[in-house]
């Protein structure tokens, strides 16, 4: 076997780096003790039982590319070893047949190699390294007045199970390598250059172990040292990959720091001409989304138009929003105009979803070079190579596609002019659109302004020509620009693969023999060049033939001499996660960069003992500076993908919309939402919450009852038991499920009983690259399937607390973790929680990430999801109302904005069919959309995929020439009336609005058909409780009241006692274990029946005094509030207790004369008291001041003479109205 190029032993710029790059150096370079390439012991790496004059021949086995079976090394064959010289000549006998013992137990045997080889697979995900090595020989040495114990050589190898075997096998992608952190460990510390470790003896089968150890111990000897060279062997996870970083840093950081985005990292200036160029150049982004062959929508478009320019900018990319969909679209655009590309990836998945959209939708797959694969065997490389220069273009006309783009710019051209006569502001000043809305708001003026909106919306009609709209030729229209579209798309790849290959060959004609020299080296089965030295060699060449590759951080220095640019752009994935120093290497081989990842999720994890680990980022989170992180605070351009496509429903993503993303994703309504609860078995959708007995078992306690430490084992059982029933339900298919725990014993935990399950099918899809998997929150970022189920892992102590340590999310930065953890599900996250949410005290936590687990924990109980933006005060768009009211009038329920985001389905109509129709309209949301692709095709077709049986479009001024038809439409579609036309609109129209008078007011999404519910207040009128996605009601204060059909008033009732109760009975219920507790906690139960919602200070008061106490004290308050507990109700974030959570969700009545029978309107629920003015507001006409809406509610309230202006009650109603005035938009 030849030997590989050697290391060299110094930095050959050593003492004239700037600061910056010293920084970056130790981040790289761990040479600390934890490492335990500097100190390996007994827990990082499992010894083999090899005696030591055979360690050569073991390592000449392992390089020939035998496998070596692994036994437990306390007994062979069912006999103990007999003493050492036994254990050597059993150790020699099972050598011989390749087996080798492993130092452990037979209790370990399993857990110990099971562990080791599904975090060995892990890193090579998530990083395209393979850190397994097998250490041949230690060395022993002081350092810093410790004895440690060093590897000397480092032998790449795959761990496998076969049944109940482990086997050992050589990575072929690799070569046996000196270890270098120790040797410039030893050298820092002693001033040696150990030349016999780093110039290592070679053999036909790598190194020469016997005698490159001798040599060593000549060398040490010589030196005059003690130390001790040891002929051992041990199996285990050594990073070793970040060495190579680092010496490509330290030797050529000159080189590395001219690209003009690392002088700026560096903290340098850009040179003359190399600033970015300006972001935001007008683009037609209509023409960037045809020019590409994924569909795009326009905030993809426009990174793809900024980036092609030739800038450097950041993109933001919030999870679920088309990340790998637009990097797909980007190579290909970029390689369509001769550009050559660099992608890179810690994430083998990350790539993979890349390569496989570029090569499987695309066609252009062998133009892709992969060197990220630490699998990548350099034959496979010449193959990829040979291939790509064998490839021929396909036929190409040029003139058709010419001919076809000019047929998309026209069909395009006329969807925009409608789109401009409809909201664009003529000479009037208005638009079609507007002039309609003041025409419709004028309706219910007086005689005058109708006709003067009239007389203006005619102006505005006749200057557009949309009075002769003709809704079927638009729709044709739009067909023909789908098709047309579509069309483009399936003809890009021959253009692209034209212009590529024209090039390919013209650098090979210009590069004279060299191109000859290529395809024989190429050719060549013996003697080739290595990957580097080719690349090294034909670089221009390669880029050519291949002008796109992809890699990792660490294949990048190992592949890439840092001599030269290699490529145009350089395109950075999960840049949030990926370091500056390890990107600085990569960015060094392009000219301009695109760093795509999102600041809300994963930071870096770096390894210990690094620098960046024992120390903070800027950001004051744990762990180093992303890329991502330093490109933002440089002020790079930046731009943010805004879509979101995950999800199906958005429950799933609403909670980080409204957290981390500032409500500015678009989400789409899926009909699952309405269609029933959510609920968490294997059919379910949304968020639940699985309440489990479970006990997290800490390294103290777990010790003395022979439990794994720091885990569940409870939770571990619950969810390895939901994922055999999942498969159970699915005996076709494997189930699309993954699994998150809060730390990774408990990942651990969880595994190894799937494993050791005996399911084949389990255990297969815990192997397959998109199965089952397994992970901790710290390493699932990239991943994605239908459902998760969560793991909290953690619990209450034996003292019953709940401690604020939840692993990583309770440290800075948690809830960037949390995010990734809960934006993983297409459909379904179950979580499993051994506490109940208002056990934790997130109050008591100053980690943002503690406070958020809190609330989501709440959500997922609940399965009421935040709206994903605050609302502010809507527009209000009367012809939406109008066709709403129009269509309840006709006897068909009606939701109107329907959606959790700022995209929102204008109408859903539900009639006697049960078909929901979804109903699209032309107003200012549509028309703010930035492309046609955006208005008309791509909402269509991603809402038919979520399951939307009807999509209908109503364009306005369809609707003004024929109401009546577009409402018969619309009723055909949805199966006819709920009921006969007119009796809907007579129960439920406000005062104010008639047929002839379309009501003003935005409708609101209205409940289901109401079920009897039987109460202990028998005359309230209690509907069935809503779906939360349908009224958007929630429990907690973030959600606004529901508004259904006016709702009927009751009068106030209060409970009170039959008589009174022992006040001892009150005091023993102090007792957990007392039977006066479950009476006292049956009292506020009655409580609740009765007043609910009520403050909770309310009702521990009456309790209080239905013991006998006339006078409550904050101590006895305190301690009944303990005692109580949330378990009996529900108490919601403005502190009002309720019977239940499906209490708290159903629309609210006002109660008559409440004022009269609290001490404060504070105690009268503030959704109480915007029921009450929503139905005073909508039977006021709009001409009423808020002043005489508040004396008006004061009537209601009380039957006392009141002042609005005593006790606070002005302030109360007038913040209800200010309320309900957002909520609907205003007048």
């Amino acid at each position: 076997m030849p030997a590989p190029t050697p290391e060299p032993g110094t930095d050959r710029a050593a003492g004239a780096a700037p600061a910056r790059v010293e920084e970056w150096k130790r981040a790289l370079l761990d040479l600390s003790l934890r490492n335990p390439l500097i100190d390996r012991t007994a827990r990082s790496a499992i010894e083999l039982r090899v005696p030591p004059e055979l360690v050569g021949d073991f390592e000449d086995i392992v390089n020939k590319r035998d496998n070596l079976a692994l036994r437990a090394a306390a007994g062979f064959g069912g006999r103990p070893a007999r003493g050492v010289a036994q254990a050597a000549d059993d150790a020699t006998e099972l050598l011989k047949a390749h087996t080798v013992g492993a130092v452990l137990g037979s209790k370990e045997y399993v857990r110990r190699l099971q562990n080791l080889a599904a975090s060995a697979r892990t890193t090579l995900e998530e990083t395209g390294a393979n850190n397994l090595y097998l250490a041949i020989g230690t060395l022993g040495w002081y350092t810093d007045g410790q004895r440690v114990r060093s590897p000397l050589i480092l032998v790449p190898v795959k761990l496998e199970r076969e049944g109940d075997t482990f086997i050992v096998s050589l990575d072929e992608a690799g070569v046996s390598t000196p270890n270098y952190s120790l040797l410039a460990r030893f050298q820092a510390d002693t001033g040696i250059e150990l030349t016999a470790l780093r110039e290592p003896e070679y053999d036909d089968h790598g190194v020469n172990v016997e005698a490159t150890l001798d040599k060593l111990r000549q060398q040490l000897r010589a030196a005059g040292r003690r130390d001790r060279v040891e002929s051992t062997v041990h199996l285990g996870l050594f990073r070793f990959s970040t060495y190579r970083m680092w010496r490509d840093l330290a030797e050529d950081w000159p080189t590395i720091t001219t690209n003009p985005l690392v002088a700026r990292l560096l903290g340098g200036t850009p040179g003359a001409g190399t600033a970015d160029q300006a972001v935001g150049a007008p683009t037609d982004l209509d023409e960037v989304v045809e020019n590409l062959p994924l569909v795009a929508d326009s905030a993809q478009a426009r990174v793809i138009a900024d980036a092609v320019s030739g800038c450097s900018l950041v993109v933001e990319g919030p999870p679920g929003t088309g990340k790998s969909q637009t990097v797909a679209n980007l190579i290909f655009r970029s390689l369509a105009l001769g550009r050559t590309v660099m992608f890179v990836a810690e994430k083998q998945s990350a790539l993979d979803v890349v390569a496989r959209r570029l090569g499987e939708e695309t066609g252009i797959g062998d133009l892709l070079l992969n060197l990220h694969d630490n699998g990548m065997r350099p034959a496979q490389v010449r193959e990829a190579l040979r291939r790509a220069l064998e490839l021929q273009a396909p036929a190409h006309d040029a003139a058709a596609m010419a001919g076809l783009r000019r047929q998309l710019a026209d069909s395009r051209g006329e969807l925009e002019v409608y789109r401009e006569h409809l909201h664009a502001p003529g000479q009037e000043g208005k638009s079609y659109y507007a002039a309609r809305q003041e025409l419709v708001e004028a309706m219910g003026a007086d005689a005058s302004a109708a006709a003067h909106a009239q007389e203006l919306f005619n102006a505005c009609a006749a200057r557009s020509g949309l009075d002769g709209f003709d809704a079927d030729q638009h729709e044709a229209r739009l067909d023909e620009y789908r098709r047309l579209q579509a069309s483009l798309r399936g003809r890009l790849a021959p253009e692209l693969l034209d212009v590529v290959l024209r090039r390919r060959d013209r650098v090979l004609r210009e590069s004279g023999d060299r191109a000859e020299a290529l395809r024989r080296e190429l050719e060549r089965r013996k003697g080739t060049l290595n990957v580097r030295a080719l690349v090294d060699s034909y670089w221009d060449l390669i880029t050519a033939i291949t002008p796109c590759i992809l890699v990792s951080p660490d294949s990048v220095a190992r592949f890439f001499p840092a001599n030269r640019r290699y490529v145009d752009m350089v395109v950075f994935d999960e840049a949030s996660q990926i370091t500056v120093a390890d990107a600085v290497g990569a960015l060094g081989r392009g000219c301009t960069a695109v760093v795509v990842g999102d600041p809300k999720q994963m930071p870096p994890t770096p390894s210990p003992g690094t620098a960046a680990a024992s120390g903070r980022s800027a950001s004051g989170e744990d762990g180093a500076d992303s890329i991502l992180d330093r490109c933002l605070a440089l002020g790079l351009p930046t731009r943010r993908l805004t879509w979101h496509y995950r999800s199906r429903v958005e429950s799933l993503i609403a909670f980080s919309n409204r957290h981390y993303y500032d409500g500015r994703l678009l989400s789409f309504p899926s009909p699952l939402m309405m269609a029933a609860a959510p609920d968490d078995g294997p059919d379910g959708y949304g968020i639940s919450l699985r309440r489990v007995n479970g006990t997290y078992y800490r390294a103290e306690t777990a010790k003395h009852r022979g439990i794994r430490p720091n885990t569940n084992p409870v939770e571990a059982r619950q969810i390895v038991d939901e994922v055999g029933r999942r498969f159970e339900a699915s005996p076709q298919a494997t189930p699309s499920l993954g699994i998150i725990t809060f730390n990774n014993h408990q990942c651990e935990l969880i595994e190894a009983e799937l494993r050791n399950s005996g399911r084949k099918r389990i255990i297969d899809a815990l192997d397959a690259r998109d199965g089952l998997f397994v992970r901790n929150l710290n390493n699932v970022q990239g991943e994605e399937r239908d459902t998760i189920l969560v793991s909290v892992t953690f619990s209450a102590n034996e003292r019953g607390d709940l401690p604020l340590n939840f692993g990583s999310v309770s440290h800075a930065g948690g809830q960037r973790r949390l995010n990734v953890a809960i934006t993983r599900a297409r459909r379904q996250v179950v979580v499993f929680s051994s506490f109940d949410p208002e056990d934790l005290h997130a109050e008591r936590s100053t980690h943002q990430g503690v406070k958020d687990l809190r609330e989501y924990l709440g959500r997922a109980r609940s399965g009421i999801a935040p709206h994903g933006r605050p609302r502010s005060v809507a527009s209000v768009d009367l012809h939406r109302d109008q066709i709403a009211e129009r269509l309840r009038e006709a006897g068909v329920e009606v939701m109107s904005g329907v959606g959790h985001s700022d995209f929102e389905i204008d109408l859903v109509v539900t009639g006697a069919g049960g078909t929901r129709v979804a109903v699209l309209l032309d107003g200012p949301g549509w028309n703010r959309r930035a492309s046609a692709t955006d208005r008309d095709l791509l909402p269509v077709d991603v809402l038919h995929s979520m399951g939307w049986e009807r999509i209908e479009r109503v364009w306005m001024p369809t609707w003004v020439a024929d109401a009546d038809a577009v409402v018969a439409r619309l009723l055909a579609a949805s199966g006819g009336a709920l009921e006969p036309a007119g009796t809907k609109a007579a129960a439920s129209a406000p005062p104010a609005a008639s047929a002839a008078s379309p009501s003003t007011a935005p409708s609101r999404p209205r409940p289901t058909a109401p079920e009897t519910q039987a109460t202990t207040a028998p005359e309230e009128d209690v509907a069935s409780a809503p779906r939360p996605e349908q009224t958007q009601a929630a429990a907690s204060d973030d959600a606004a009241a529901p508004e259904a059909a006016p709702l009927t008033a009751t009068e106030y009732r209060q409970w009170r006692p039959v008589g009174v109760y022992p006040l001892e009975v009150l005091d023993r219920a102090q007792d957990k274990d007392s039977p006066e507790r479950a009476q006292v906690v049956e009292t506020a139960r009655a409580i609740c029946d009765v007043e609910s919602p009520l403050p909770r200070h309310r009702l521990i008061v009456k309790l209080c005094r239905a013991y006998g106490l006339t006078r409550v004290v904050k101590s006895r308050e305190q301690k009944v509030d303990e005692l109580l507990g949330d378990a009996f109700a529900y108490t919601d974030g403005e502190g009002f207790v309720w019977r239940s959570v499906d209490a708290a969700r159903l629309p609210v009545h006002y109660r008559r004369h409440a004022l009269d029978h609290v001490d404060s309107i504070e105690e009268i629920h503030p959704r109480e008291l915007q029921a009450l003015m929503r139905e005073l507001r909508a039977g006021s006409g709009g001409w009423v001041s808020a002043e005489d809406l508040c004396n008006q509610a004061l009537k209601r309230l009380s039957v006392k003479k009141r002042r609005l202006s005593a006790g606070g009650v002005k302030k109360a109603l007038t913040d209800a109205l200010a309320e309900v005035e957002q909520e609907d938009g205003g007048w």
